[in-house]
């Protein structure tokens, strides 16, 4: 590797790390999603996005992810999405019903697996745009329990 491509992605890498609201994935652990081997916002909240409630960052992008040890009310709203709208594949691994804790520990972890396998999508226990798009979500509403957003 060159120098001068040395020192732009050490700079990339500074400037992404320097930002506290976004954490870095790396490409081994996000291989079926390229988005996520760029920086991308932590979610940290929930919005309502095509009918249904969904983790966000503090900038309204659905474009955000999540892993284990965030601490959030993405999380809780993850949680509480996850038990919702597929008690039965958390049973079946033994985590139903979730703790809405906010913390996204091993059962969270655990269970998002769990969801991204029964999904079809890489079961890598990071919620990020690929899973985001292949799993239910909750109508804000109840009136169609769950639904899968873009």
């Amino acid at each position: 590797m060159s120098k001068r491509v040395s020192r732009r992605l050490a700079a990339a890498a500074l400037v992404a790390f320097s930002v506290g609201s976004f954490q870095v994935v790396t490409a081994g652990s996000a291989a079926a999603d390229p988005v996520s081997i760029l920086a991308t916002p932590t979610c940290s909240k929930s919005i309502t996005y095509q009918g249904a409630l969904v983790p966000a960052s503090s900038g309204n992008s659905v474009n955000c992810s999540m892993q284990r040890g965030n601490v959030s009310d993405a999380v809780a709203r993850l949680q509480d999405t996850m038990n919702d709208c597929y008690r039965s594949a958390l049973t079946r691994v033994g985590v139903y019903p979730l703790s809405i804790d906010r913390n996204f520990g091993g059962n969270t972890e655990k269970a998002l697996r769990e969801v991204q396998r029964v999904a079809g999508t890489a079961a890598d226990g990071i919620y990020g745009p690929n899973t985001r798009r292949a799993m239910l979500h909750v109508d804000p509403d109840y009136g169609d329990p769950c639904r899968r957003v873009s």
